[in-house]
């Protein structure tokens, strides 16, 4: 019979860890046919005992027993645990294919994503290539953690940069972050520190702090820190997830440039992660909905 070709992707979700794993065939002969392939035949089996069809699943990194992942397959979501004696990077196991929900996909139109597979749509500072009033260059630039959690959105991610295990969790990340935003700039305004000014004190020009309690000044530093972590930790995060799901290997500061990007450019990669998860020649683009596109009127998603 002829065998169906496909390319199976999969999420694991271990703190800061993304993999792309393929499901390959539960057939030796055919896993020998296919080694020089750059696809997998798909050659599910059914069990003898459970009538549940098995496929074969090839570890991407070495996990620990009774560790969990969702994998995705013929567009739907499954469970895969790790067995008792743990897998090692590379090693075959075979899983159980026990559907669990049907996947919506909530990325936006992406009509030429197969042309784009393994680089960047464009670089890094592209940033007007749509024009100077591009409603994601004014999130990027204005509010880059909004535009951040419209691109999570798009990648089924949660508001802590993670692989959304329901569903609920990646639509509320556009909210989540938005809530982020405001409760940060309406502290910073509650817990404002006045800069210092100079004064001129006899003869010469010295710097004189305002009269502020100590409390407040450790209240303020300590908020502006925990939301510069929060931001570059989600960041980074999500530009690694993008790179994963499109094939970009790093090009430079290997094993750091999504921290190193995330670090030093904040909006240029924040721009360039959601012009890479849409199309924005096909799909208008929206300043304020959960991703950053006009809603499609099927989606009640707000």
């Amino acid at each position: 019979a002829k065998r169906k070709t496909l390319i199976a992707g999969a999420q694991i979700t271990n703190r800061f860890t993304s993999y792309l794993l393929y499901i390959i065939p539960h057939n030796t002969n055919a896993l020998l046919e296919d080694t020089m392939s750059t696809k997998y035949d798909i050659v599910p089996s059914d069990s003898a005992v459970t009538g549940v069809p098995m496929v074969r699943i090839e570890a991407p990194a070495t996990l620990s027993p009774g560790f969990r992942f969702d994998a995705l397959y013929d567009g739907q979501t499954f469970s895969v645990t790790v067995p008792p004696e743990g897998v090692t990077k590379g090693q075959m196991i075979t899983v159980p294919f026990t559907p669990t929900m049907k996947v919506v996909e909530a990325e936006p139109i992406n009509n030429r994503s197969e042309n784009i597979l393994g680089h960047w749509k464009d670089g890094l500072c592209d940033c007007c290539k749509f024009g100077c009033f591009h409603p994601h260059l004014w999130n990027a630039w204005c509010f880059p953690v909004v535009l951040m959690g419209q691109v999570l959105t798009r990648m089924k991610m949660n508001w802590l940069g993670d692989a959304a295990l329901e569903e609920t969790e990646w639509r509320s990340a556009f909210r989540n972050t938005l809530y982020v935003t405001i409760g940060y700039f309406v502290l910073r305004t509650i817990f404002k520190v006045p800069p210092a000014t100079l004064q001129f004190v006899d003869g010469h020009y010295e710097k004189v702090f305002p009269d502020v309690p100590i409390w407040k000044i450790i209240i303020h530093k300590v908020l502006i820190l925990t939301f510069a972590i929060y931001v570059l930790t989600v960041l980074t995060k999500l530009r690694r997830a993008v790179r994963a799901k499109y094939s970009i290997p790093e090009e430079r500061c290997l094993g750091c440039e999504d921290l190193c990007c995330s670090l030093w450019c904040t909006p240029c990669t924040a721009a360039q992660l959601a012009r890479q998860t849409a199309d924005y020649e096909v799909q208008h683009a929206q300043c304020c909905t959960s991703t950053g596109c006009v809603p499609d009127p099927s989606d009640s998603t707000v």
